[in-house]
């Protein structure tokens, strides 16, 4: 009978452990699932800022510069007194020269000119044809003149240059009187764009598209690994459901199923450039490590349903402290994150009631450039230390957080005055410290003090306008409003 219930019992005790270690492994897989998704999200954040960064500082210089050509009283010249002149010689050498110094000094593949009055296509070496309804390679002239637009950007092949793919930048050249006189523009191979965008691709694990949906139609009706047209995009991500384009420049982040895998999908709108971004990154990856992970669990609770009891318990314990831990803490500086900071701001007002207070916001200048020139690294070293530094100075003062990016945001119970004193040594420290011989980290900061009739959010724009000051007056120094 003793037996009996012994066996009884070490069953229902192996029940329980089996019961409770599915339970275990079945909350700590969907919560890992939970936190690998919302990580995808943050890096995929990450990827959209540095994608449309590096697009829009590749395309916006090509804009300005081909309005600055439309606007250009030699260029508007020429043109009106081209039809008289179109045999000349030394005279078409002016505007050869022209363009030429554009391309040479921008390092475009085409820098080229149409006159509306002949017709003549001229680029930076010379003569390219005469524009011709009959030419379906014209197309994309008769298109963009007659939509009004002052300018926009095509996707089209290069008759000047092989027919290499390239985009093209079309901007209306006209009179006084507002007489159309020609268009100019420049070109810039496609490879050389969609080659850089590939290794950001790479170095995130995603996938780029970009849809022209403002460029005027063209002989062109094919596709590059980029540049897809609409219809094509749902091919290309393997997505059924209805993919929804934002029309916005905020980005919109969606997700969807895709078969078996997860996808998340970025998607935007450049009105200067007339583009969809999209950007999409599968969970595959992450589906697989799911099924190695509970596979493993599994075995171990088969080879020792004792130890399984400890381990798991132990597992469970220090998962559910780790996700507490980096749900109030930034992993990089050990700083308090946005939430925390949130919720200490008002325990900290109430802990000090009654003195005065000082809010307090900081970033590093040029931090940008610190990430491009000594890459990510070393920019998450830079970070790492000022948190330190920024730790230690306020110590005993009050309390700071990471905000976002390379901004820090902290309250102190001190008055401005001796806050700017605090700040002051911060930047003093930072200055001294060798982190980079070839590269001296300052920040910007600005300084508000606290007024309790205000709430956080009134607080922090209040403070984000003094760091905004500090930036206006060159950087590397203290405002306070």
């Amino acid at each position: 009978m003793k037996k009996h219930i012994l066996l009884l019992s070490n069953l229902i005790i192996i029940f329980s452990i089996v019961i409770g270690f599915i339970g275990v492994v079945y909350k700590d897989t969907t919560a890992y699932q939970d936190l690998a998704e919302k990580h995808l999200e943050n890096i995929l954040s990450l990827a959209d800022k540095d994608i449309s960064s590096h697009i829009e500082e590749s395309m916006t210089n090509p804009v300005m510069v081909s309005k600055t050509m439309a606007n250009d009283e030699f260029l508007k010249r020429w043109l009106m007194q081209e039809p008289e002149n179109d045999e000349n010689g030394t005279y078409l050498k002016q505007l050869y020269s022209y363009l030429k110094t554009y391309q040479e000094k921008y390092s475009y593949t085409t820098v080229f000119c149409i006159s509306a009055l002949t017709g003549n296509y001229y680029y930076q070496d010379g003569f390219n044809k005469t524009i011709s309804r009959d030419d379906d390679h014209d197309i994309w002239y008769y298109n963009f003149t007659e939509s009004g637009h002052e300018y926009d950007l095509e996707v089209d092949t290069n008759q000047t240059k092989d027919n290499y793919i390239t985009v093209f930048v079309n901007f209306r050249v006209e009179s006084s009187d507002g007489k159309l006189l020609g268009i100019i523009g420049v070109g810039l191979q496609v490879d050389t764009l969609e080659g850089t965008i590939r290794s950001y691709e790479n170095d995130y694990g995603l996938s780029v598209y970009i849809i022209n949906a403002a460029g005027s139609k063209t002989s062109f009706t094919g596709n590059t690994d980029i540049f897809i047209c609409k219809d094509d995009l749902p091919k290309r991500t393997g997505i059924t459901e209805t993919i929804q384009l934002n029309e916005s420049e905020t980005p919109k982040m969606q997700w969807h199923t895709s078969g078996s895998a997860r996808k998340c999908l970025i998607t935007k709108y450049n009105k200067t450039l007339g583009w969809y971004l999209i950007l999409e990154m599968d969970t595959s990856s992450i589906s697989g490590v799911f099924q190695e992970r509970i596979k493993s669990n599994v075995i171990f609770m088969l080879v020792s349903l004792i130890a399984c009891i400890v381990v798991s318990t132990f597992v469970f314990v220090n998962y559910n402290q780790r996700i507490i831990r980096i749900e109030n803490t930034d992993e990089l500086t050990g700083l308090p994150n946005r939430k925390q900071f949130s919720k200490q701001y008002q325990v900290f007002i109430r802990k000090h009631q009654g003195r005065r207070k000082t809010l307090f916001m900081l970033d590093i200048d040029h931090f940008k450039d610190i990430n491009d020139t000594n890459g990510h690294i070393f920019g998450n070293t830079v970070l790492a230390a000022v948190g330190e530094d920024l730790r230690n100075e306020i110590n005993g003062y009050g309390i700071a957080a990471r905000w976002g990016g390379d901004e820090f945001l902290g309250i102190l119970s001190v008055e401005p005055d001796e806050a700017e004193k605090i700040m002051s040594r911060l930047m003093d420290s930072l200055k001294s410290e060798e982190k980079d011989k070839s590269h001296c980290v300052t920040i910007s900061v600005g300084i508000s003090e606290v007024d309790g009739k205000l709430s956080m959010e009134q607080m922090v724009k209040k403070v984000d306008e003094a760091l905004y000051r500090s930036k206006e007056n060159g950087r590397d120094c203290i405002s306070i409003l």
